[in-house]
């Protein structure tokens, strides 16, 4: 069976062409790809960054869709069933897609907004949370309020942390940041911001600091806070590029570096079905924070904004 897919064909084009869907294997589920959302990752293979093949190559790994047929061997969804899919690939943008069964998790019955539950960063943010193991009384400090960061803040909310500080440069981010539950929410670069951070390094540094910053910047500002002795850093968006760093601090200070993807944690995907009960209870509420939906015929533009982040954008989902 042929299904189209969005593929890669140079820097910053992307065509649709046909891509050749097998039967599932025995412990397989094929999935009609409803949506897929737009990770930071696509965001560098549009643009021919960090690609792990050569171009061509199709996209994607944030699908939501229908279970159109399964293996002989699955036992965890039926066809039918809605769910969405973590972990499971990177060829996601294309109307059929073959995953694992534990990649991917059911979804309400009723579900019609597809975009509402593309939610494999969801589960990279409930690993964050994870594997940092916040404890009570900790003083959590996050550089970013985009899209990762706002979902972080949410998760927040049903952890044990005794005072979080969230540093956000653009004025529309830090008021949905004070929307999903954060008190404290500065620009780094006023007055108040930057006396807050004096204050934080004054203090010994926070016990955690989670950095969504995307900018070397943020990562530096993010570094600056951290506890002088047996502080978690937690990277969220250094990924998929150089980044140049000193370790003195990170060697003499004793400090606790975490990573959220998903190859940090060998129980990853223990963590898709739970997230989807996160999701149901409301804990994590990620359809609110996606701004640009748009079918697979008419990408580009959703593309080009998850580059240069115009028209408020945080979280593109492509519809097939």
């Amino acid at each position: 069976m042929k299904a189209d897919a969005i593929w890669v064909v140079e820097p910053n084009k992307i065509e649709i062409r046909p891509v050749e869907m097998e039967d599932p294997k025995y412990d397989e589920v094929q999935v009609e790809v409803k949506a897929c959302g737009v990770c930071a990752w696509d965001s560098y293979l549009y643009q021919g960054i960090s690609a792990p093949s050569p171009i061509p190559y199709v996209i994607g790994h944030e699908g939501v869709g229908i279970v159109s047929k399964i293996g002989a061997g699955v036992t965890s969804v039926k066809v039918g069933d809605k769910v969405f899919c973590a972990s499971g690939g990177n060829a996601m943008m294309a109307q059929y897609t073959n995953l694992s069964q534990d990649s991917v998790a059911r979804i309400p019955d009723d579900t019609e907004d597809w975009a509402a539950w593309v939610a494999e960063p969801t589960v990279c943010v409930v690993n964050l949370l994870y594997k940092t193991a916040i404890e009570p009384g900790d003083h959590v400090v996050l550089v970013g309020a985009g899209y990762m960061g706002l979902l972080t803040i949410m998760g927040l909310q049903a952890e044990p942390y005794g005072e979080l500080t969230v540093f956000e440069k653009r004025a529309d981010r830090r008021e949905l940041a004070k929307k999903y539950g954060a008190k404290e929410v500065l620009d780094p670069d006023s007055p108040e911001g930057e006396a807050r951070v004096q204050e934080i390094i004054r203090g010994g540094g926070a016990d955690v600091v989670i950095d969504f910053a995307a900018s070397d910047s943020g990562y530096e500002l993010a570094t600056r806070m951290l506890r002088s002795s047996a502080g978690k850093f937690t990277l969220g968006t250094w990924h998929r590029h150089a980044k140049a760093f000193d370790g003195t601090q990170w060697h003499l200070g004793g400090v606790t570096v975490l990573n959220l993807a998903p190859g940090s944690n060998i129980h990853f995907r223990e963590l898709i079905p739970r997230t989807a009960a996160l999701i149901r209870r409301g804990v994590y509420c990620p359809g609110e924070l996606v701004t640009h939906v748009a079918d697979y015929h008419e990408a580009d533009p959703v593309f080009l904004k998850s580059i240069d982040k115009s028209d408020g954008y945080l979280k593109g989902v492509i519809t097939f």
